[in-house]
Parts: structure tokens; C-alpha cells; sequence
């Protein structure tokens, strides 16, 4: 695996990381569920620009300035995928310790009638759903996910091919 990628798969992944503890120490004992989500996604989406950040690094340092989609696109995704195994594995670790915060937090400012919805749809879900791995893996999703669009992007921006 090329160094850049994997300077910039862990610096994105890092950077989630350490914006998804912030959000859950300073803002979301105080917002709410729906805000802290959205700065939970806005913190993916931020960290992970570090995909065009490497795929211009790789054309301009690393191959005399130019880069096809499909190259562009290749190393977006090697970075995206380094990203998310970093946030999966800080999901993992999250959700071992906190789990029982969270929950709670999750149900703190409920009414009685959406606590009782909420309870059954909990008590709907597998008991695998609540454990720390597959925590982890909806996180490496959700973070692939996002960083694909990313990609997509990034790789028809940067492009640059030999006319």
C-alpha cells in the first residue's frame, strides 16, 4: 500500500474520530439526539476530505500532474476504506464503554409516549445489534458510504488526463 494513502486514511479517520468524542463529551449532553446526528455526519463528511486532499497529492507529487477517474477514484477509495476501519474500530471501543450512556441519552428528553415507541423498537431489533462489532461495522458502512460520494466527486474534480 502506497504511504500517502495511508497517511491520509488515518489522518481522516483520526480526525472523525476525534470529532465524533467532542461531539459526544461538549455537544450532545446538551442538543439532543437529532443535532448531535447532524453533527455526527457533518464530522464524517468533514474528515473525510482528506480523499481529494490525497488524490491531489498523488497528481501533483506523485505522478507529474495528471490522474484519470479511474486512478483518482481507486485511491479515494483505499482512503475511504482506511478511514472507516479507523472509525469502526473508535465505534467498537465507544460502544463497549458508553453503551449504557448512550442508551440513556438516547431516551433522555423522549415523552412517555415516544419512550414507549422507542423501547419497542428496541426490543424488535436482534441482540447482535447491540453489541460493539456490529456497532463497528454500521460505522465502517455509514463512513464508506459517505466517503464514496466523496469520491465520486473528488475523482471527476481532480481528474487530469494527458491531451
Amino acid at each position: 500500500m502506497k504511504k500517502y494513502i495511508l497517511r491520509y486514511g488515518v489522518i481522516g479517520g483520526l480526525v472523525s474520530s476525534l470529532l465524533g468524542t467532542l461531539n459526544w463529551l461538549l455537544v450532545a449532553q446538551t442538543v439532543g439526539v437529532g443535532a448531535s446526528q447532524a453533527v455526527g455526519y457533518a464530522s464524517i463528511a468533514f474528515s473525510l476530505l482528506c480523499i481529494p486532499l490525497g488524490v491531489r497529492y498523488f497528481r501533483d507529487q506523485e505522478n507529474q500532474g495528471q490522474v484519470n477517474f479511474g486512478q483518482a477514484f481507486r485511491i479515494g477509495l483505499s482512503i475511504t476504506v482506511i478511514a472507516g476501519v479507523v472509525m469502526a474500530i473508535h465505534s467498537v471501543l465507544f460502544f463497549a464503554f458508553q453503551k449504557e450512556a448512550f442508551m440513556e441519552w438516547q431516551r433522555k428528553d423522549l415523552n412517555p409516549a415516544e419512550l414507549a415507541t422507542f423501547d419497542e423498537q428496541l426490543a424488535q431489533m436482534p441482540d447482535f445489534a447491540f453489541t460493539p462489532w456490529f456497532q463497528g461495522m454500521v460505522m465502517f458502512f455509514m463512513v464508506f458510504l459517505i466517503g464514496l460520494v466523496i469520491n465520486l466527486i473528488s475523482a471527476m474534480l481532480l481528474k487530469r488526463d494527458r491531451s
